[in-house]
């Protein structure tokens, strides 16, 4: 069984495109505007990476609580870092405790932690 898509109620659809373009990587590859709000799929280039972004007025927005979303960095963590915080982010530092792999977290715009590793 393959994962098609996660979907997340965002509060801002502006500030979510922002952060999983520019600073995540995916793109855009279907746009919805509807009567009640909008509707963006983002993916990475081979659609391994799909997600959804819903904003609708008078809907309940995500809420996040022990929720991690990791990604595999396709540039150096250092590189990736000050991009997240010349787009206005606080990421943690890069953290080199084994097992885990380096990597650092951020908090998307609705608070879901964001993790690259190498």
């Amino acid at each position: 069984m393959k994962l098609n898509f996660i979907t997340i109620m965002v509060r801002s659809m502006e500030k979510s495109l922002t952060f999983y373009q520019e600073l995540v990587g995916l793109q855009e590859v279907r746009h919805m505007s509807l009567e009640q709000g909008e509707i963006v799929f983002l993916a990475n280039g081979k659609e391994e990476t799909k997600l959804e972004l819903i904003e609708f007025k008078d809907r309940e927005k995500v809420q996040v609580k022990g929720m991690v979303m990791s990604y595999l960095a396709k540039e150096p963590l250092e590189m990736l870092r000050e991009k997240a915080i010349m787009l206005g982010n606080s990421p943690s530092d890069i953290i080199k405790q084994g097992p885990k792999p380096r990597h650092f977290t951020v908090e998307d715009p609705d608070g879901i932690i964001v993790e690259f590793t190498e």
